[in-house]
């Protein structure tokens, strides 16, 4: 960072400047190609440029950013000691470890935060070095951090540390205001949730303290047992308009060991994935379809038996995953799966789930609504709805285990009468979308199951 830029070129970047920025990531690694300085933080060396095209062909390095990237970190010790082997410059071993003004660690706020935003790793940007020539560029600070933070180093994690004080240019008010930074405890390490606005709002950030509020009124339960259960007991048979059973010639020529199905609904192809290999067949619905790959290889009957799970997929996986989704949509709104009256007709089996709905001790109705995608947990905004109100009153979040855990917001009410009743409540939506995903699995299996082979019970 010693270079001086031509004036010139330094005049060029200020004329082009308009907010854009290109990062570099480079990450060290030891000998063995292990992430250096250890296996739980990536440490990033970050060259920060200015693109000085239309079509940023060419840019110009303005700034040098070092960061590290604590990966799931399990324990205050474990943060704690990673900062201490990666040689960091900033205050981050002792801050994290000062309780701020509710008793509460900065990695208690951090582990909550990781499991309602789905991301589990924890940034923090340490040293920052700015070239002279390029010091005065408007918001070039800010726009550096919001780049880092959004980028590799920062896309999995939940919050952000800084420490400006290490900095070789201020870090203003503005800048800490426009990435929503507060200062942690009386340390001199600024953090940041690493969510959008919308996140932010719902999760219930608490500027003063700058953690969230996970509500101390919690309830849980563990549901894993209830789904094994479910699955020893007599399956209940859901109709289903299935489609016709396959020739014998045709499935007997299926592998005995399909793990799944992956259809691309853009281009119409199907890949269909065994133990040891991928067969795919392309061509939109409808048309010919064509045997790529492994696919082409494969003895005769499979050939057959490939075009014709390409054509019976586009003709029939539409309209029954619809109607799964039926059956699982009527399940969450009655906590009851419609059994067929007709054993001999179509149908597919659906585990006996268990009733798990239990009333809202107030007025009007809660629901749950999915915060992300994908993440593992799932985690849920509570809802109240009633007449004109909507009120976001807490969250729950379900683990794939079974595990379900409510929260009430602290703020939300705080004399509520009711409050074991209500955590039972938001407990028992937990339940239910639990449940409804095993439901749906068990459906899906069963559609997959009917398309691919001859085995189709109903008929």
């Amino acid at each position: 960072m010693t270079d001086a830029p031509d004036a010139a070129i330094a005049q060029h970047v200020h004329d082009a400047w308009d907010g854009s920025l290109r990062l570099v990531h480079i990450t060290i690694s030891d000998e063995d190609g292990d992430a250096y300085p250890g296996q739980d933080v990536d440490r990033w060396v970050i060259d920060v440029r200015v693109p000085v095209t239309d079509d940023e062909t060419e840019a110009v390095s303005v700034a040098e950013v070092t960061a590290f990237t604590s990966r799931e970190p399990e324990s205050l010790e474990a943060l704690v000691l990673g900062y201490q082997v990666s040689d960091v410059a900033g205050s981050f071993p002792s801050a994290v470890a000062v309780r701020d003004a509710t008793g509460e660690t900065f990695f208690s706020l951090q582990t909550h935060a990781a499991e309602m935003l789905g991301r589990p790793d924890l940034l923090a940007i340490d040293r920052l070095t700015v070239r002279p020539a390029y010091r005065s560029l408007p918001g070039l600070v800010s726009a550096l951090v919001d780049a880092v933070r959004n980028g590799p180093a920062g896309r999995t994690a939940s919050w952000v540390l800084a420490d400006p004080s290490v900095w070789d240019v201020p870090f203003r008010e503005e800048d800490r205001a426009a990435g929503e930074f507060v200062q942690w405890a009386d340390t001199a390490v600024l953090a940041s949730m690493n969510a959008a606005p919308d996140d932010l709002e719902r999760l219930a950030l608490a500027p003063a303290a700058g953690g969230i509020v996970m509500g101390a009124r919690a309830d849980e339960a563990h549901l894993g047992d209830a789904i094994e259960q479910a699955m020893t007991l007599p399956a209940i048979a859901v109709p289903f308009d299935l489609p016709p059973k396959l020739p014998a010639s045709i499935w007997a020529a299926a592998p005995e060991d399909v793990h799944g199905v992956h259809p691309d609904e853009a281009t119409g192809s199907i890949t269909v994935e065994t133990h040891d290999e991928q067969l795919e067949v392309v061509g939109s619905p409808g048309t010919a379809p064509q045997l790529v790959g492994t696919s082409a290889s494969v003895d005769a009957a499979t050939q057959a038996w490939l075009r014709t799970v390409h054509q019976r997929w586009w003709q029939y996986e539409p309209d029954l995953h619809a109607r799964v989704h039926d059956v699982v949509d009527e399940y969450l709104a009655t906590g009851h799966i419609e059994s067929a009256s007709d054993e001999l007709a179509g149908h597919l089996h659906a585990p006996d789930l268990p009733p798990y709905r239990t009333e809202w001790p107030g007025t009007g109705t809660v629901f749950l609504e999915e915060l992300g995608e994908d993440t593992e947990p799932v985690v849920f905004d509570a809802v109240l709805e009633d007449g004109t109100r909507h009120e976001h009153i807490g969250v729950v979040v379900v683990h794939e285990s079974g595990h379900v855990r409510a929260f009430l917001h602290d703020e939300w009410e705080p004399g509520f009468p009711q409050a074991a009743a209500a955590l039972a409540h938001l407990i028992s939506l937990g339940a239910g979308e639990f449940f409804a995903d095993a439901l749906h699995d068990e459906l899906s299996a069963g559609v997959e199951h009917a398309i691919l082979t001859g085995d189709v019970r109903g008929h």
